[in-house]
């Protein structure tokens, strides 16, 4: 008997996108100290507040740890630069 429905290789290209884009983007996301879940969250919320919040907070948070790392740099340099 014939298969009643043959999938071209378009469509499988198309089906392995569909759960493989979604996954790669998170994994992204996680691997530059984002968090990829939440982001997809907010692409699909209601409330446009919330997102704009969202987006506010996640960047707050960047700003706080960079701004943490740069004083732990600056530090660094200080010691070092009085051992020579």
């Amino acid at each position: 008997m014939k298969k009643k429905y043959k999938l071209t290789g378009f469509s499988r290209l198309f089906i392995f996108m569909i759960f493989f884009a979604p996954l790669a983007y998170i994994g992204a996301s996680y691997y530059n100290g984002e968090d990829g879940i939440a982001k997809i969250k907010s692409l699909f919320e209601q409330n446009e507040g919330g997102t704009i919040q969202a987006q506010i907070d996640t960047k707050n948070i960047k700003i706080d740890k960079l701004s943490k790392k740069i004083e732990s740099l600056k530090r660094d340099v200080d010691r070092l630069e009085a051992s020579k």
